[in-house]
């Protein structure tokens, strides 16, 4: 590392010669990348190129290679730069403003995810800890202004895992698409590079009963093996679970740093940045901060058309674009909230066979607004209307019954949950008596493999489905 003295040595005051560019600015620089490379590290990669190019009476300009990483600097580390800047300067340069630019404008890299050939697509998979749910790709993951950086970032470490960005902590709110990069890198790295990665992937609420469970049974040792020394992905899901958790968070700590110190990849999901979560140990917020931690936000007008776009094509209808324009002005913020209002309008235009268009859309949109379906539709009301119309009780759904007649109508009941409520996969599995989130994916899975094998509007899941669409408008009598 570069030390104070070899710069000081070499300092040349305004006193002496009136012109601070004479200071030499690449000794200053150096101690710059020296100071953050030590005390940050795990950011340490977004300054590997930084160079100091400019002093002058009021700023310090920083240059980097590319404008990705000076617009992730300028972002989310600035504030970092410009307390290392002023302590290696100490006093000599006065307060001047530190800017980063990129040395040359030029386009954000192409990620060339390698491609998967025209095999068959996965659906959940065991991994070594817990699954992964194999039809969230990249390639299925539609990228736009809100969450563009997120997706490289998350293709970065899906590539060349544990030497990009680490930890990689993705954050935003419900319905976003956090999950899905979160099942993307992890899918990338079992399709190209499982042979040579043990990937660990479940949610903080499954780490939290293993930890639970370890001890009860006393097998700390080999939870603790499990996940420090035979895992080289862990991709870990609402970390904000583990709030208040001071046992999981305190075997978490050490997971996290045997893992981060052997070089293996963590990814993080949580509905909060790291600085945010409440009940969280300082020190596990500080490490969440380390590497890269990115926003998802919900998208802007344009990405949700094009995001119902493909929607619609995979649906085999041909739907004009300003119609589409209307859908996404009228349904909610979330691309869950996009997805559902999408399938009410399809809907209403199936059943009552009307044209989809910009008269349909502002019916259904009006009908929606007058009674909000976050307060009609709820996880037991689409579990009484599944009992009734299976001719089973929610009792036994919610029972470790595994018959045929309790199975099906407990997994349409998890499906229609998972499209009509914001609850998480561990609010659903909870409600569905204590299940874990792999049997809330299972079910889902299978379902949309019934509608994709019966897409009849007989279907009793698509009657089911309009049923609840219908009281979500607030147009169906008790």
């Amino acid at each position: 590392m570069v030390k104070a003295a070899d710069f000081s040595s070499t300092r040349l005051t305004q006193q002496e010669h009136g012109d601070v560019d004479l200071i030499d600015k690449n000794i200053l620089g150096a101690m710059v990348v020296d100071n953050i490379s030590e005390n940050y590290p795990g950011i340490k990669h977004f300054f590997y190129t930084l160079k100091l190019v400019g002093l002058n009476e009021t700023e310090a300009k920083f240059v980097v290679s590319d404008m990705m990483t000076a617009e992730w600097i300028n972002n989310h580390y600035l504030h970092i730069l410009d307390k290392v800047f002023k302590e290696e300067s100490k006093e000599d340069l006065g307060s001047r403003k530190v800017i980063v630019e990129s040395e040359a404008i030029s386009p954000v890299p192409t990620i060339k995810i390698k491609k998967a050939s025209t095999k068959k697509q996965r659906g959940l998979t065991r991994v070594k800890e817990g699954h992964l749910n194999g039809t969230q790709t990249f390639s299925s993951f539609v990228k736009g202004a809100s969450n563009t950086l997120a997706a490289i970032a998350a293709e970065r470490v899906a590539e060349k895992p544990g030497q990009s960005y680490n930890p990689l902590f993705i954050y935003g709110r419900t319905g976003l698409g956090k999950t899905h990069l979160l099942n993307a890198v992890g899918n990338t790295i079992y399709d190209f590079y499982n042979e040579d990665f043990k990937i660990c992937s479940l949610t903080a609420e499954h780490f939290t009963n293993r930890v639970i469970s370890s001890i009860r049974g006393g097998k700390q040792k080999e939870l603790r093996d499990a996940f420090r020394f035979d895992c080289d992905v862990l991709l870990i899901d609402d970390i904000q679970f583990i709030s208040g958790k001071d046992g999981t968070q305190q075997e978490f700590f050490h997971t996290f740093n045997a893992l981060y110190e052997s070089g293996k990849q963590i990814v993080i999901t949580s509905d909060k940045p790291p600085h945010r979560l409440s009940g969280i140990q300082e020190r596990l917020v500080g490490r969440f901060e380390w590497g890269f931690s990115v926003e998802v936000l919900p998208p802007d007008v344009e990405h949700r058309v094009a995001i119902l776009q493909i929607k619609a094509r995979s649906l085999g209808l041909r739907i004009d674009e300003d119609v589409l324009f209307v859908v996404a002005e009228k349904s909610g913020g979330s691309i869950r909230e996009l997805e559902g209002f999408f399938n009410n309008v399809v809907g209403q235009a199936t059943m009552l066979n009307v044209p989809l268009n910009k008269r349909l859309v502002l019916d259904v949109a009006s009908r929606l607004s007058s009674v909000s379906s976050v307060d009609l539709i709820n996880v037991e009301l689409i579990q009484k209307e599944v009992a009734s119309f299976y001719g089973t009780t929610v009792q036994d759904m919610c029972s470790k019954k595994r018959t045929r007649g309790v199975v099906r109508p407990r997994q349409v009941a998890i499906y229609l949950s998972r499209i009509f409520t914001d609850d998480s996969l561990l609010e659903i599995g909870r409600k569905f008596g204590g299940r874990d989130h792999s049997t809330v994916l299972h079910s889902v899975a299978t379902v949309e493999g019934v509608l994709a094998n019966n897409p009849s509007l007989e279907n009793p899941i698509r009657v089911l489905h309009s049923k609840l669409r219908k009281i979500s408008g607030g147009k169906l009598d008790d």
